[in-house]
């Protein structure tokens, strides 16, 4: 497991796993970054996990496409880590809200609430607050499957 803040740490990949950690961090959502042959990850919640090869960020964002039934992933640039750690915070928020802590680990971790009052509703106005436009904190309405970026 990484653990260098705000250094280039290693690779391309780790340095933009950990830039995003520490935005993360801001939004006050945890993650921890790990390596290994050529990638990054971001371990944040059950269902999302942030990856990256040092050239772009990606996650599920939790739906399939009709179409195909395969997973719909969300896929940003590196060029700005604190618009991707806002737009994996509001998805971390709606994990929580649908896959809440298990009672035993509930027990041993104090609380840590998330968001201005502890919900997504919450959190997203925390992010319209932080940058004064709603449209910068949504997610895209319609992710493209990473086939659609590859031109495959």
């Amino acid at each position: 497991m990484a653990n260098l803040r705000g250094v280039l740490a290693g690779t391309p990949a780790v340095h933009a796993a950990c830039l995003l950690r520490d935005e993360l961090v801001r939004h006050g959502v945890e993650g921890d970054v790990h390596d290994g042959y050529g990638l990054a990850l971001v371990s944040v919640w059950a269902d999302l996990v942030v990856w990256t090869d040092g050239m772009v960020y990606r996650w599920w964002t939790g739906r399939l496409s009709p179409r195909t039934r395969r997973r719909l992933y969300a896929v940003y640039g590196l060029d700005n880590p604190a618009a991707v750690a806002r737009v994996v915070a509001l998805r971390y928020a709606e994990l929580r809200e649908s896959h809440p802590r298990s009672g035993l680990i509930a027990e041993a971790l104090p609380s840590r609430p998330y968001g201005r009052e502890g919900t997504l509703t919450g959190l997203l106005r925390a992010a319209v607050e932080t940058t004064g436009c709603d449209e910068r904190v949504r997610l895209p309405s319609v992710p493209l499957p990473l086939d659609a970026l590859h031109g495959k």
